[in-house]
């Protein structure tokens, strides 16, 4: 190896372990509890209760309530709509979305594809309307699914979080790698292992998360 080239890789070793140790890091710890239940006509309500543990899991963070609303319009496509309550630090976030999801099946694998639009607006608990801390988002999401067993279904999936600006570039990423396991009929236990990078603030951040959620899905009611 000549010298010029020793030179550029000690450089970029260099450059690489700068920006590493400018970049903070955090390990937060999700815990959730859901309820789904399929409607008449293709439809689907769910909802979310979510805590959250931030500060390397020593902070509770605030909690998370979510609605949707999902359609099913053949065998490939859903719509979808969800709101969600945050309450954190004595403020309230509103947020709303809607996308649409187009599934593919090969095999053992599904692949899907889900394009969808954020907005939150801030608020004050005591003034929740008149905050114009507002912010957009467009988050297409791509995920793969697999049956381990009859039982057991692994995951994975890249979400990358564009802000709706001039700004082209991606604010952060959310990539989820997890499996769903039934323990009981209907009931599942879903662990999962998010890595989070951060571009949206002065100083890159990092946040590892560690998240457990309890599925319950409801049998359809029947029609006499």
């Amino acid at each position: 190896m000549n010298k010029k080239s020793l030179l550029l890789l000690l450089l970029s070793f260099s450059l690489t372990n700068t920006l590493v140790a400018q970049r903070t890091t955090d390990t937060q710890l999700w815990l959730g509890l859901s309820v789904k239940k399929p409607l008449n006509n293709g439809f689907s309500i769910s909802g979310q209760y979510r805590v959250r543990r931030t500060d390397n899991i020593s902070n509770f963070k605030g909690s998370y309530f979510y609605l949707n609303l999902e359609k099913k319009i053949n065998k490939i496509f859903n719509v979808e709509a969800g709101y969600r309550l945050s309450v954190i630090d004595n403020l309230l976030y509103n947020r709303y979305a809607m996308g649409i999801e187009a599934q593919v099946k090969a095999g053992n694998h599904k692949f899907i594809f889900r394009p969808m639009v954020q907005y939150q607006k801030q608020a004050s608990s005591a003034d929740i309307e008149t905050s114009n801390n507002s912010k957009s988002y467009f988050r297409p999401r791509l995920t793969w699914k697999t049956d381990f067993t009859d039982r057991i279904e692994f995951y994975a999936s890249l979400e990358p979080f564009y802000k709706i600006d001039n700004n082209i570039n991606v604010n952060w990423w959310q990539n989820t790698v997890g499996f769903k396991y039934e323990t009981i009929k209907n009931l599942k236990l879903n662990p999962y292992f998010i890595w989070q990078p951060d571009n949206s603030h002065k100083q890159p951040r990092t946040n590892y998360i560690l998240g457990l959620d309890i599925e319950l899905n409801l049998k359809k009611q029947k029609n006499y």
